[in-house]
């Protein structure tokens, strides 16, 4: 994986509105608002897993 070439602020972004317009639509199931609270978890994961080997 190559994290110069990742745009974590755009997948962040994308993830955070999707997960608005999830909330706000009524007829989507609960999973769908979980998976991507989970993407979003993930998302930090690798965030914080790539800046650590930026720092070091």
């Amino acid at each position: 994986m190559y994290s110069a070439r990742i745009d974590f602020n755009k997948i962040s972004q994308s993830l955070t509105e999707t997960i608005e317009a999830v909330k706000a639509d009524q007829n989507l199931s609960p999973s769908a608002l979980e998976q991507l609270q989970n993407a979003q978890n993930e998302l930090q994961q690798a965030m914080t897993y790539s800046f650590s080997f930026l720092h070091k």
